[in-house]
């Protein structure tokens, strides 16, 4: 077999990379959470309780509230005179228990905080305004929206976008918070993840529970169990309570709520996805370290208001208690209790970055047109019990646990027990701003790839669980390192040819406008070049059973470092029959595509985990295309470049499709550009659910040790295989080394393949990257993040 290309040619690459350094997160330090005393919870049916003054909403700390703030389109100045300060102020509260709490604050101090805002009906209208706006002329799909297929295990409804926003608009809400959360509400039920909006202004708060749960299905039944406790925000909780199972939250049968909650959520059109982002999830360290790092799960971190001060969790650890004690991850030494209840209460953790004081400085720094939109992020760190790094090879039942032979800050990479099967689990496509760790996508899969073929690995299995996207070059250099033959460009979208799209998409070619519009930089896949006039544009084309015009289909700019590799089909590290795919249906934007793409195109088979038993799941999530994600910066070129249009192209009608700038703080994202199927070029893959060939349920085991998740994979899909001997590559502790030839340190990833304000597949709000030291391997803590996401 001919050596392979991302081998030979690792030099060309260094060429390369050059833009991403641009992008940069600004660090802060440790937010330690978890080493506070721990305390035995008694072995007796009790139920346990906060005082109410720390969360009940109703009971003030200090004088009665204040009525609501003036609307914020009055003046700071104005609302100063108008808003004594001897009244009660919980904003104000809310930045004096942050400080002295280390940000934590109490639910009724952040809840009050955002209900402080009057109702302003001229930033109704104006935020409505823009929204439709946007939406009527560019969202690509905007038609099918209203009258979606029938796709299996969905609870897809049609959602006409112009209606809803019309009664938005002429709905009077009790306050600010109140409007922007129905409207955000509104846009999430079209379940396209690239289509979102939010309002800065009421994003400051992070609230969260202090037991994260994850879902499994044991002794023929669906169960919640324990994932992590967080016992500075609780002292009573303890580590003895992991895996222990939640039979019940709020008096209902635990698994019944937490479906519920889910099919609130826009994470997927898939029942199954939706299930599996709400609980909490084992996530890929972005830092390179040996271990990984457990994410909270959407039911238990939120951004938007709970509507309840506490819930109440209903737990019995007496099946624990009666496996033996290796069988699970928990290494505390105290008894849990059979059962107990617990009445927990929600706390928010501050993500603000500036300082305020009180409601009005509040206002000014984070709901006003111009103020700051940035948040702190925050991820629970945790070491796997699966710790690819320590020298322990023993994992559940006797199996040995997975050699790692190369990890990186995007992907790592693994050969099972077998000595053939190896593991290729790739986290994101998405750069890591941290500047201390730009390690480089290319050399990370460079590497990764050299490590395998040097432990001589003939199977693969691509680990893509909770990979929500990035980059769509780097999706292609996966793409490409995998198929080297691949000669055209893979990835083939259309664009909405609304009568304002038209005008623009003329204006940029005829009067010179590519370097701003939106419209420059596509390609012709049938020809390789760019566009350089509007005829792909306009007229427009008709699609079949789609309402309005669409452009011809067009493709990415060139993406170098992917020509580079380009190769022989026996340059190939892998047939297609001998590589699987593994998802928990939450593969989302460049993720989703590469996906599809090696299914479709390759016919790779796909393994699906977690979800409802018994019942079928998408392997990815949200293809859809480009997403527009920078409000302020799209409407700023849109307008430069439909000015330069002649007067008399300038109509009125025109003119009042143009959006303008919403009115208060806020991020309006949507899906521009639309991806095809590969396999069906009439098909648009947001709306062709693909189910995976296998399934699989997770249980304790393979929920805390990715390791026991792949053999079980493997074991299904290709049956058990005789351990090959060790290779003279492998050391004593059973790591592999590397080969010599791997690509130097110093490589960094260029950002060319992303247009301005233009990306595919941002993370959302509760996956996050790494920005601090490695934590204790022993021990459950809070990092706080730091990340500049301006939109």
């Amino acid at each position: 077999m001919a050596k392979p290309q991302y081998v030979q040619q690792k030099r060309s690459l260094i060429s390369l990379i050059l833009n991403v350094t641009q992008l940069a997160m600004i660090c802060g330090p440790a937010l330690l959470l978890m080493t506070a005393p721990t305390v035995t919870v008694a072995r007796t049916m009790e139920t346990k309780r906060l005082p109410r003054s720390y969360t009940d909403p109703n009971v003030p700390l200090g004088p009665p509230p204040p009525p609501p703030l003036p609307p914020l389109s009055t003046s700071v100045d104005t609302a100063s005179a108008s808003s004594p300060a001897r009244r009660f102020d919980y904003c104000a509260m809310a930045a004096e228990e942050a400080n002295a709490n280390n940000g934590i604050v109490p639910y009724k101090a952040a809840r009050g905080c955002y209900e402080m805002f009057e109702f302003d009906p001229l930033i109704r209208d104006q935020t409505v305004k823009s929204v439709r706006a946007n939406l009527e002329s560019f969202y690509v799909f905007y038609d099918i929206a209203k009258s979606p297929p029938n796709m299996e295990n969905s609870d897809l409804k049609p959602v006409d976008l112009s209606a809803s926003l019309i009664a938005l608009g002429n709905t009077t809400f009790r306050d600010d918070y109140s409007f922007h959360a129905a409207l955000a509400s509104q846009i999430s039920q079209l379940q396209d993840p690239h289509t979102t909006y939010k309002s800065m202004c009421y994003q400051q708060f992070l609230f969260i529970q202090p037991i994260s749960t994850y879902g499994v299905y044991e002794d023929g039944r669906n169960q919640v169990k324990v994932a992590t406790v967080l016992n500075k925000l609780d002292p009573r909780l303890t580590t003895s309570l992991v895996d222990c199972e939640v039979t019940q939250i709020d008096g209902q049968p635990a698994f019944d709520v937490v479906t519920k909650f889910a099919s609130t959520k826009s994470y997927s059109k898939d029942r199954g996805v939706r299930l599996n982002k709400a609980f909490s999830y084992l996530a890929h360290d972005r830092t390179g370290s040996a271990y990984d790092r457990y994410a909270l799960g959407t039911f238990a971190q939120r951004t938007k208001v709970p509507s309840n001060a506490t819930i109440e969790y209903k737990i019995d650890c007496s099946s624990k208690l009666s496996k033996s004690a290796a069988a699970l991850t928990t290494s505390s030494k105290e008894t849990p209790p059979l059962q107990t209840t617990l009445v927990l209460a929600w706390s928010a953790l501050d993500a603000t970055m500036l300082p305020y004081d009180d409601a009005l400085s509040y206002r000014q720094q984070f709901c006003s047109q111009n103020s700051i939109q940035t948040v702190k992020k925050f991820v629970l760190d945790t070491a796997s019990a699966d710790d690819f790094g320590a020298g322990k090879t023993e994992l559940h039942s006797g199996r040995k646990k997975s050699k790692e032979l190369y990890r990186g800050s995007y992907a790592s990479f693994h050969m099972l027990s077998d000595g053939v099967t190896a593991v290729f689990r790739l986290g994101t496509e998405s750069p890591n701003k941290q500047e201390s760790y730009k390690a480089g996508f290319y050399k990370n899969i460079d590497n990764g790839f050299a490590a395998m073929e040097a432990a001589g690995a003939k199977k693969l299995i691509i680990d893509l669980q909770n990979n929500s996207g990035g980059i769509i070059c780097w999706g292609r250099y996966v793409l490409q390192t995998l198929f080297p033959s691949t000669v055209d460009s893979p990835y083939i979208y259309n664009l909405r040819a609304s009568p304002l799209a038209q005008a623009l998409a003329r204006a940029t070619f005829t009067y010179d406008q590519d370097v701003t519009s939106p419209y420059e930089g596509l390609v012709d896949p049938t020809t390789g070049e760019e566009v350089s006039n509007d005829s792909w544009m306009n007229p427009g084309d008709k699609l079949h059973g789609r309402e309005g015009y669409f452009s011809r289909k067009v493709t990415d700019r060139f993406c170098g470092a992917v020509d580079d590799i380009k190769g022989a089909a026996d340059d190939a590290l892998f047939e297609a029959e001998d590589i699987l795919i593994l998802t928990n249906g939450y593969c989302g934007s460049t993720c989703a595509v590469l996906a599809l793409q090696l299914h479709e195109r390759y016919g790779v088979r796909t393994v699906a985990v977690g979800g409802h038993h018994g019942q079928s799941m998408a392997f990815t999530s949200f293809p859809g295309g480009a997403v527009q994600a920078n409000n302020t910066l799209w409407t700023q070129r849109i307008q430069k470049v439909f000015k330069s249009l002649p007067l008399y192209h300038r109509t009125s009608d025109l003119e009042s499709l143009l959006p303008k700038s919403l009115p208060a703080n806020g991020q309006l994202a949507f899906t521009f550009r639309q991806v095809m199927s590969a396999s069906d070029e009439t098909q648009v893959s947001e709306y062709k659910r693909i189910p995976s060939e296998f399934r699989m349920d997770y249980t304790s085991a393979r929920f805390r040790m990715p390791s026991v998740l792949w053999e079980d994979v493997r074991e299904e899909v290709w049956g058990v295989t005789k351990p090959s001997e060790l290779t003279e590559d492998e050391t004593e502790d059973g790591q592999s080394t590397v080969p010599e030839d791997m690509v130097e340190e110093g490589d960094e990833p260029t950002g060319e393949d992303q247009g301005e304000g233009e990306v595919l597949g941002g993370e959302e709000d509760e996956e996050l990257e790494r920005a601090a030291e490695e934590a204790d391997r022993e021990d459950l803590e809070w990092l706080q993040r730091f990340e500049s996401q301006s939109k």
